[in-house]
């Protein structure tokens, strides 16, 4: 019983250390900054993809301009839309915690 217990402990601080990780890659942008981003892009001082992770319908009801749509339920089958560029900054935004 402590074997499995031990085991399940262990499974469970991998997981966690991992998602520890993987959440110091990404940083929050503010408001603020997406609007600079946004006016320094239109003005070709700045590249960046700008996806709008909510259904369809909520996209084409209230999105940012100039952001695709990619459900997060679909965003493994529509990766091809964010381009070759790997070091490419990539912004993500949604309605917020639900």
């Amino acid at each position: 019983m402590r074997t499995i217990a031990g085991m399940i402990l262990s499974s469970l601080l991998v997981l966690l250390s991992t998602q520890v990780l993987a959440l110091e890659r990404f940083e929050i942008v503010t408001t603020l900054e997406l609007k600079q981003l946004l006016e320094d892009r239109a003005a070709g001082k700045a590249d960046f993809v700008l996806i709008n992770t909510l259904d369809e319908l909520i996209f084409k009801d209230s999105s940012i301009p100039g952001s695709i749509n990619v459900p997060w339920c679909k965003v493994e089958e529509t990766a091809s839309r964010l381009g070759e560029n790997k070091n490419r900054l990539i912004i993500s935004y949604c309605m917020g915690y639900r």
